[in-house]
């Protein structure tokens, strides 16, 4: 690979990295890869270095961007009886350094709790989750990947074990969704560019998603790409952006609704890694 990313905004999912990713792509510095997660570090990493490369458009930009959330799950396999999960224990950090290490790394973080519901909905969009109502104590019982996804700490271990800390800059979600333009500004300082024009109002609001959920179809997409990622990236790049959205809206349904309760009794799961997540980066979330 001649050239290889730079920048990596690497998590949380389901904390604002699809905004703060749309918001810096409108630099002439950026360029974002194409998709968005490429999750060439864990589940894509066979197809080697070329296929990486090719996912961005502009190799000559100052900061090529990979956003795959994916590279925050790095806690063992065996904490979930899963060895074949994704992401968990792919040593990502150490092969992001072994392709650049100046790499600069950005983390989101979201309250846990918060982050934890958001990733529910997701997954019951898809039909991966149960129907409410649902209490967050089952939730969180039921699949341990959306509790550990929300404690930062070890993930954020993981990356300081390979990075000195000042290659990260992390953010509170609040903050991104308070003032999108001001944090992109600081995370374009951070990549060492100047700060992106401001973008349509549209972009502002991509923190905000539609609730919905897949049609059978659309859910029969979704297993489809996870078999042959290269399907979509292969859409993406041929279809205009202005009409993605006109071409997904069939597959998905716009009434999702789901009544969860017991936040409060989960919220205890968390408090150790709040400690721990302000001491290391300042941040009280």
């Amino acid at each position: 690979m001649a050239v290889a990313p730079n920048a990596y905004l690497i998590g949380a999912q389901k904390a604002g990295t699809t905004l703060l990713a749309a918001l810096l792509d409108q630099s002439p510095d950026v360029c974002v890869s194409n998709p968005k997660e490429p999750q060439y570090l864990t589940g894509q990493y066979d197809r080697g270095p070329d296929w990486y490369a090719a996912c961005f458009s502009n190799p000559d930009a100052k900061v090529l961007l990979d956003a795959s959330t994916t590279y925050s799950f790095l806690r063992p396999a065996h904490a979930l009886g899963d060895a074949d999960a994704p992401g968990i224990t792919a040593p990502v950090p150490q092969r992001i350094a072994d392709l650049n290490p100046e790499a600069r790394l950005i983390y989101i973080l979201r309250d846990p709790v918060a982050r934890a519901v958001s990733a529910y909905k997701h997954r019951l969009r898809y039909g991966d989750a149960p129907k409410g109502p649902v209490s967050m104590t089952d939730v969180l019982d039921a699949d341990p990947m959306i509790e550990l996804a929300s404690k930062y700490a070890d993930q954020i271990d993981r990356y300081l074990e390979v990075f000195d800390i000042e290659r990260f800059l992390f953010i509170d979600f609040k903050d991104l969704t308070a003032d999108p333009a001001a944090v992109s500004a600081v995370a374009a300082q951070h990549l060492g560019i100047a700060p992106p024009p401001p973008p349509p109002a549209s972009k502002q609001d991509g923190a905000k998603h539609s609730a919905h959920r897949a049609t059978g179809l659309g859910r029969a997409l979704k297993s489809l790409r996870g078999r042959a990622p290269w399907v979509e990236t292969g859409l993406r790049r041929a279809v205009p952006q202005a009409l993605q959205k006109k071409l997904i809206a069939p597959f998905l349904k716009q009434d999702i609704a789901v009544e969860i309760t017991g936040f409060e009794e989960v919220a205890g799961r968390f408090e150790l890694d709040r400690a721990r997540v302000k001491t290391i980066t300042g941040l009280d979330i």
